[in-house]
């Protein structure tokens, strides 16, 4: 019965918490009514809550974000203007948390991160190329590379694998040196 009754209450909040996101203020973003103090977001010079609405002509999508005294807090969403989701991310207090998600305008994955409270990284961090390909896996603890890494080219060819350990990286790290040095006369090619 207290479980029942527990269980109940938090649907309440959680139902009024929501409404009242639902009911704040949806605002337009423009140059003139909007500043940013030290990270703050404010309207007319008062720290922002509510939904900011805008439209990225350069990406293409227009975007509703959540805030709540002067910072993200919540759902970012982006939306195609020919249609389609391009992105959601989520924020608490202007840090970055949760699952952040985008997709290529074709509607196929284009990247997914996941982040601590803290705003680190934290589990998988994985990208793709707009044809599917994956791109990039790497793996990560509180914001550290831990374990097995991998990239791929666009063709699908290992780029790099390797493993990372306490800090130290063991394997195929895909990187090529565009140099020489010659430590005997200290001379670079």
């Amino acid at each position: 019965m207290r479980t029942l009754l527990l269980n109940g209450i938090i649907g309440i909040a959680v139902l009024f918490s929501c409404a009242r996101e639902d009911q704040e203020q949806r605002v337009q973003y423009n140059s003139e009514s909007f500043t940013e103090v030290k990270g703050e977001l404010r309207y007319n010079g008062v720290p922002f809550t509510g939904w900011l609405l805008s439209v990225d002509a350069v990406n293409k999508t227009k975007n509703s974000s959540h805030y709540k005294d002067g910072f993200k807090h919540g759902k970012e969403k982006k939306n195609y203007l020919s249609g389609g989701q391009a992105e959601e991310r989520w924020y608490d207090a202007g840090i970055k948390v949760g699952v952040h998600k985008a997709w290529w305008p074709s509607g196929k994955p284009k990247f997914e991160y996941h982040f601590d409270t803290s705003g680190a990284y934290h589990g998988s961090v994985t990208e793709w190329y707009p044809s599917g390909q994956c791109y990039k896996k790497f793996h990560f603890i509180h914001g550290r590379e831990a374990g097995r890494q991998q990239m791929w080219q666009g063709d699908g060819t290992l780029r790099a694998n390797f493993t990372t350990v306490h800090g130290e990286r063991y394997g195929l790290i895909g990187l090529k040196k565009c140099y020489t040095v010659n430590t005997a006369n200290e001379t670079i090619k």
